[in-house]
């Protein structure tokens, strides 16, 4: 009796040991963000081959790589909103994030904000 109520025992531990433990993932980043207007002369097309518009954000190489980025996944930029990552940085950049706004007004009155945290949503 002993022994099957040790056994019992281990079987029910191998049981539940073997569920699947639940999980969450975030992948995250702090960042500093700047904001960025095509030129008058440029043709203002992304490096996915869109044409800039609001709401697109342009990453750094080694968050576009760290974070596992494809062209048209969204990222949430904390107190900012939520952007489409449709264009690449120069390599020079890393920990980066320029986003596309309407003007070049505006753009220049962004400046620079930094530590803010970047979120991959999936």
């Amino acid at each position: 009796m002993r022994k099957m109520a040790i056994l019992l025992i281990c079987l029910l531990g191998v049981g539940v040991l073997a569920l699947p433990q639940p999980t969450m993932c975030v992948t995250m980043s702090i960042v500093s963000v700047t904001a960025y207007h095509h030129c008058p002369g440029s043709k203002g097309i992304t490096s996915s081959g869109r044409r800039v518009k609001v709401g697109m954000i342009a990453l750094s190489r080694d968050l576009e790589r760290n974070l596992n980025m494809d062209f048209g996944d969204r990222v949430l930029l904390h107190g900012m909103g939520v952007f489409e990552f449709q264009d690449r940085m120069a390599a020079r950049w890393t920990k980066k994030a320029d986003i596309y706004l309407s003007n070049q007004g505006k753009a220049r009155n962004f400046g620079v904000k930094r530590y803010v945290v970047l979120v991959k949503l999936v």
